[in-house]
This record gives C-alpha cells, structure tokens and sequence, in this order.
C-alpha cells in the first residue's frame, strides 16, 4: 500500500491537511471514495495511491505516520 519516505522508516511531520483529513475521519467524516484531493494529500504525506487505495487505506497510513512509534 504504501511506501516509505526514507530507509530508516522515519516520515516527516504530516501536513495540515493531512491532520485535518484524521479529525474529520474521527467525526464520522470518511469519504466514500478516494478524490483527486485526497489522492494529493496522500501523495504530499508520502502514502503511495493506487487505484486500489481506498480512504481508508490512506486514512490509516496517514495516522501510522502520525504516531510511528504504535
């Protein structure tokens, strides 16, 4: 699904965006498809999107790259 940035695994901060896509998702808000918004914002957080890739997908790669540690 989705790539790493860099060989040691870290990613860099996510972006605003990126962060406001977890808080709408943690209100309900998950897309019922992947838009061409949400495919960029993806892509500028480093997770990899295909035409598999569904909102989830990059819903819980974007929050693995906010918490790396878990």
């Amino acid at each position: 699904m989705a790539a790493a940035t860099r060989a040691d695994g870290v990613h860099p901060p996510l972006t605003a965006e990126a962060l406001q896509v977890i808080a709408a998702a943690d209100q309900g808000g998950t897309p019922m498809f992947t838009s061409a918004n949400l495919a960029r914002i993806a892509k500028e957080n480093g997770v990899e999107v295909s035409s598999e890739t569904t909102p989830n997908d990059i819903i819980a790669e974007l929050r693995r790259r906010q918490r790396p540690n878990s």
